[in-house]
């Protein structure tokens, strides 16, 4: 089980990229992508943190749950993004760019 609980903030952060490209593109935060992925999962780790039930009384032991997760979260979308989202993605665009030149071009 304590696996899993640590486990849990990665697996999470694994489909954080999708949920960032999506908010990015309702709201137009080209010039911010840093900050908005950072800004996701540090909201996804404090809420990761609250639902595991690691935030106590002790200020101290709250915020380290707290980083802990968050960074868990931030290298799971990470790894995710530049391993899997982004080879897809471009994959995609740069074939519709090719295939849309081409049908320019005919």
């Amino acid at each position: 089980m304590e696996m899993l609980r640590e486990a849990a903030p990665f697996l999470i952060g694994m489909m954080l990229p999708l949920l960032t490209m999506l908010l990015m593109r309702i709201i137009r935060l080209n010039h911010f992508k840093a900050f908005t992925s950072f800004v996701t999962a540090l909201i996804v780790g404090c809420c990761v943190s609250l639902v595991a039930g690691e935030l106590t009384n002790s200020l101290l032991e709250s915020v380290m749950a707290i980083i802990i997760d968050t960074s868990l979260v931030y290298t799971g979308s990470q790894l995710t993004y530049h391993l899997l989202w982004k080879p897809i993605l471009e994959y995609r665009l740069f074939k519709g760019i090719v295939s849309s030149a081409k049908t320019s071009h005919s």
